[in-house]
């Protein structure tokens, strides 16, 4: 399991799986949605609230439009570890 975070900057909404996909393989990902369009940025917002709920992982928001997803378990240098 990589304790780096994988950094995603989607433009649309179709990046959730890549998301989805890296957080299930117990990677920390970064998704910053700085130049993500307001609409897309609320839905996947949303999608990563909830892979975060159901698989007892954590969301922070770490600046203005980047939030840090953490798996359960993971180490990071970014945040606190679990």
């Amino acid at each position: 399991m990589s304790s780096d975070p994988h950094t995603v900057r989607p433009r649309r909404f179709d990046a959730a799986q890549e998301i989805a996909d890296k957080f299930k393989e117990g990677q920390p990902v970064i998704m910053n949605l700085e130049a993500t369009e307001r609409d897309v940025s609320r839905r996947l917002i949303d999608f990563a609230s909830g892979l975060c709920y159901g698989l007892n992982g954590s969301m922070e928001k770490v600046a203005t439009g980047v939030y840090l997803l953490k798996p359960v378990g993971a180490r990071s240098s970014y945040g606190h570890d679990d």
